[in-house]
């Protein structure tokens, strides 16, 4: 989340330990955090990490993605757990659905570092595009399924990079002296949103072109000292609008047009939502949620109506 950015560097170097001892086989359900959902085209099924730490990790306000380790598939029913994570690789996750339904994009620390993946959605045919000795985060995928687009602080601090699909074309969208987080192609592929603390060092959403450059600001705190933050923008399909987390006291889930004008809240409880990300026809968002003790995958109304957890016990 938008917090984290700033964060990420010194969290990964300090946990990496503590995240690849976390790792193991996992199942559906007991002390496992659902995490980062991302449809499959058709709607019908979603992938998403989930946490392999024991129940005394359970959801604190320090809680960071750094607590995922394997990827799962489910129903958007919440029925037919699937793990796809392969035994005895990873830790896995970030886990994001090409535009075909036909891979997944994912971070893995298998190597000691988190760098940039991708394998068959059926788990199979892993293959690594980064090899830098860097922290990778939240890769997306370009319209076209060409590229991926993600951050890395393999230049001094977290900047969004792209990369061809074979590993080629590596590419530094972002060279500023402020932390970015969280890059997601537009619908037609012609902007990226994310989140930057460029603004007074406080984090908001942006916009730049697909191939960096033409910065333009989405959200604007009247007062940048409230400690209010913004991060994790994902597109409706339409293009017309982003959902997005916002940081007061704890995540809550919020949208607004991409020039900044109709913000509206769609979460509003005393726990943490966060990870949004629309159904392929819009009607639905996806996130987590800690509102039951622990991070897991919810399902609402685009509206905010209606939400249903999908994953861990007690749903």
């Amino acid at each position: 989340m938008a917090r984290r950015g700033a964060r990420w560097g010194s969290a990964l170097a300090t946990g990496l330990l503590l995240l690849l001892s976390a790792c193991g086989d996992g199942n559906s359900d007991d002390f496992l955090w659902g995490r980062t959902p991302s449809f499959t085209p058709d709607g019908l099924r979603l992938f998403y990490s989930q946490n392999l730490s024991t129940p005394s990790d359970r959801f604190s306000g320090t809680v960071t993605s750094l607590d995922a380790g394997v990827i799962w598939r489910i129903d958007r029913s919440g029925l037919n757990p699937l793990k796809i994570t392969p035994d005895g690789r990873g830790p896995d996750f970030f886990p994001k659905v090409s535009p075909d339904g036909r891979q997944i994009g994912f971070i893995c620390g298998e190597n000691g570092w988190f760098n940039l993946w991708v394998m068959d959605a059926d788990g199979f045919n892993r293959r690594q595009l980064t090899f830098d000795q860097a922290i990778e985060t939240t890769p997306a995928w370009s319209p076209d399924g060409d590229r991926l687009v993600f951050v890395s602080d393999r230049s001094g601090n977290n900047d969004i990079w792209s990369v061809r699909l074979d590993g080629s074309g590596l590419t530094q969208l972002t060279s500023l002296p402020s932390d970015e987080a969280a890059p997601e192609y537009s619908p037609d592929g012609s902007t990226i949103a994310f989140a930057s603390n460029m603004d007074r060092s406080n984090f908001d959403l942006w916009l730049m072109d697909a191939g960096g450059g033409n910065l333009r600001q989405v959200t604007r705190k009247d007062n940048a000292a409230t400690g209010t933050s913004d991060g994790g923008p994902t597109w409706a399909p339409d293009g017309a609008t982003l959902v997005f987390e916002r940081w007061e006291g704890n995540w809550e889930l919020y949208a607004v047009r991409p020039d900044g004008s109709t913000l509206t809240r769609l979460t509003a409880n005393d726990q943490h939502d966060g990870d949004p990300v629309y159904s392929p026809d819009g009607g639905s968002i996806a996130f987590t949620s800690s509102r039951t003790g622990w991070w897991q995958v919810f399902l609402m109304d685009a509206n905010g109506a209606n939400p249903r957890q999908l994953t861990g016990a007690g749903r």
